[in-house]
């Protein structure tokens, strides 16, 4: 499933804390140029952009509709982690790949219920350009 537009982040991705890349503790992006670096986030983001032919409209259309969603699940560690759903299907920067819920369980991930709406994505990315 988007074995391409996986390929494409993978190719260049370099994990970041938003700390250290922006002395920030939290700023969320949409990485639109290689090489792609950034956090948890930031990877979730990217993916759905990628996945929507790099199309704001397309973007915003998945995430509005609940085709995807960016997911917060707690590690095997009890931190917080963002994941990307799309449809039936999740990928992270761990995974590196889309699976199914089962191979996210693998790795120690729990569902959270929390999940981030449409207007919270929206405000965060806002917030990261302001801050900038």
């Amino acid at each position: 499933m988007f074995e391409r537009e996986v390929e494409e982040l993978n190719s260049s991705w370099a994990y970041k804390y938003d700390i250290d890349q922006y002395a920030q503790r939290e700023y969320w992006q949409i990485m639109k140029e290689h090489p792609y670096v950034g956090d948890c986030e930031d990877y979730a983001l990217t993916l759905l952009y990628l996945i929507s032919g790099k199309s704001m409209w397309k973007f915003w259309f998945y995430l509005i509709t609940g085709k995807a969603q960016i997911r917060r699940v707690i590690t095997k560690n009890g931190g917080g982690h963002a994941v990307l759903r799309f449809g039936k299907h999740w990928a992270d920067n761990w995974t590196k790949k889309f699976v199914k819920w089962e191979e996210m369980e693998k790795l120690g991930h729990k569902k959270y219920y929390w999940f981030y709406l449409p207007q919270d994505v929206a405000l965060k990315l806002a917030m990261a350009k302001w801050k900038k």
